[in-house]
């Protein structure tokens, strides 16, 4: 008997030394992680190259008076006003026909490899076009979207779709409304890519035979680029265009209208047209804030995106925890949402500061990820901390908590917060740690779905004293293959106050970051510390999968875009 209670004794403290190496090699290699990011990151303002001119067809536009050498530049105001005049003062030089068009490269310098174009026809035309880059490179073509009408005589377009350092081949054509032809072809050597990333993703094909969705994979947050950047990616794994960036990443591409939102710092989001010029740009840390993980826009152009106070992180220590609205005719921000002063009793209960990610050393109560706009002044809030997928009623005059979409288990204790989650309607486990939760209304009234990359990861630093006991299956810090991460697609119901699983794709684990999107009947998956993206069919079975080539694994978000009505009108 005493051999047996020294066998146990013995087997406990071994189990304990276990579990304590488990967690010390999940730190040393999310540490090791987190400083290749950081890496990456130094690396950010790289020497940019103006675009040159090439033959007697492609101009470029004079650079050497703005003193522009790294992405900073790029984005100031001054500078996209005198790059517009120069390009004005272009245009009105002659007249220019669609044989004898202008031809810039790049000139507002937001797409690396891009050609402005600036013409007039003689009779109203539909303009397309087509890009050879080489023999085993598939052509891109696409007709372009101009405001005048489908048929117009004024003509002035942005081609993207040409390969960095290729000999790209270009003809376009102008078609009339009598359904005449009239062509013209010219070649263009574009630049090679400010990110260094390579043209070619590695692509894999899946067992499906069902044609992918169409659009470009917008690739957003690559920490293994040399100079940040968001990259487009066709159905061939071709990278078709570039758009650098000074820091941080893009968060998500919100068209609006005729123009389209995207950051470019975590202090800055930038508006552009269709031509590729900057028409404002919007800075937060001079009021005080730094944005983070995503935002939206309005009916009326006006920004909501998650923040920090950089007063609360001074102050408080404690970060990404608020929702603000920046005007979109003015830029002034408005504060709408501090999760402290909206659950106070949650922040009283969660005390414990953050410990392996990049908010080190802060209180990371709340890390909402992702903002979702409803109707009547209604958002959902993403709350990777607390696995919770929240509902703010009136958040823009007196935000109020309608319920949680989470385990119950996640608020027992807190207050009354465990009578706002939601009932499960069948036996599944909730999500946890999730990131890019998107609303898809249906027809009827309080009743829609919800998809969302569920990491699986059971991480929350703020309450140590958490129990994952309903999170079976549940991975840590470290990419694993033992564990998986799903696309997660739920029915909610609020005439009935439940929700239920109705879809699930099991992907390779990543425990951070992340995103899925419905397309054309398919299913788009990011799993973001394996940097590969997956398409599936509606069954669930992989179409293609593409994967970056570089070492650093941590891809933030790729989302697909038509670009429908802004570049092209296909």
């Amino acid at each position: 008997m005493v051999d047996l209670k020294f066998s146990k004794k013995i087997i406990s403290i071994v189990s304990s030394i276990f579990v304590v190496i488990l967690i010390a090699t999940s730190a040393i290699w999310y540490r090791h992680n987190q400083s290749q990011q950081n890496k990456s990151t130094t690396k950010q303002e790289q020497i940019l190259k103006t675009p040159k001119a090439q033959g007697k067809q492609i101009v470029a536009l004079n650079y050497s008076k703005l003193k522009i050498k790294t992405a900073a530049d790029i984005y100031q105001q001054k500078v996209q006003n005198n790059l517009h005049q120069q390009v004005k003062k272009l245009e009105k030089k002659k007249n220019y026909s669609f044989k004898n068009m202008l031809i810039l490269a790049n000139p507002y310098l937001t797409s690396t490899t891009s050609l402005y174009l600036h013409f007039k026809t003689k009779q109203p035309a539909k303009i397309s076009y087509r890009v050879n880059s080489g023999k085993k490179i598939p052509v891109f073509k696409r007709t372009l979207y101009n405001p005048n009408g489908t048929y117009a005589k004024n003509h002035s377009y942005q081609l993207i779709g040409l390969i960095s350092g290729q000999k790209n081949k270009i003809t376009i054509t102008a078609t009339s409304k009598n359904g005449s032809k009239t062509t013209k072809t010219f070649t263009y050597k574009a630049p090679q890519l400010t990110g260094k990333e390579a043209n070619h993703l590695k692509v894999n094909t899946g067992s499906s035979k069902q044609k992918l969705s169409s659009g470009l994979y917008a690739f957003l947050g690559d920490q293994n680029l040399k100079q940040r950047a968001t990259y487009f990616v066709d159905n061939d794994g071709y990278v078709r265009a570039e758009t650098p960036i000074i820091n941080y990443n893009s968060l998500r591409l919100v068209q609006h209208n005729d123009q389209l939102y995207f950051a470019v710092n975590s202090n800055q989001i930038v508006k552009i047209n269709r031509l590729g010029r900057m028409l404002k740009s919007y800075s937060t840390a001079n009021q005080g804030y730094l944005i983070h993980h995503d935002f939206a826009v309005d009916n009326s152009g006006n920004i909501i995106s998650l923040a920090t106070s950089l007063k609360a992180k001074k102050q408080e220590k404690r970060v990404e925890d608020q929702v603000i609205k920046i005007s979109n005719r003015t830029g002034k921000i408005t504060r709408l949402i501090d999760f402290k002063e909206l659950m106070p009793d949650l922040y009283k209960k969660a005390k414990s500061i953050e410990t392996m990610s990049t908010n080190k050393g802060y209180h990371d109560v709340i890390h909402a990820n992702t903002i979702q706009l409803l109707n009547h002044d209604q958002i959902l809030i993403s709350s990777r901390e607390t696995s919770t997928i929240m509902k703010i009623s009136d958040f823009e005059t007196k935000p109020k908590l309608d319920y949680f979409i989470s385990d119950d288990s996640v608020w027992k204790g807190i207050s009354n917060y465990s009578n706002l989650v939601l009932k499960k309607e069948n036996n599944f486990i909730s999500q946890a740690g999730q990131h890019s939760v998107t609303y898809i209304p249906t027809s009827q009234s309080g009743v829609y779905y919800l998809e969302m990359f569920n990491n699986n990861s059971a991480i929350m630093h703020s309450r140590l004293s958490f129990k994952w006991k309903n999170y079976s299956g549940t991975g840590g810090y470290s990419v694993s293959k033992k564990y998986h991460s799903s696309y997660y697609k739920y029915l909610v119901n609020e005439n009935t106050g439940s929700y239920q699983l109705v879809k699930k794709i099991k992907v390779p684990y990543s425990p951070f970051v992340g995103s899925v999107q419905s397309k054309d009947g398919n299913v788009i998956i990011d799993s973001g510390m394996n940097s590969k993206v997956l398409e599936y069919d509606q069954n669930g079975k992989l179409i293609k999968s593409f994967s970056t080539k570089g070492k650093v694994k941590f891809l933030y978000r790729v989302y697909k875009y038509d670009f429908e009505n802004f570049y092209f009108k296909d």
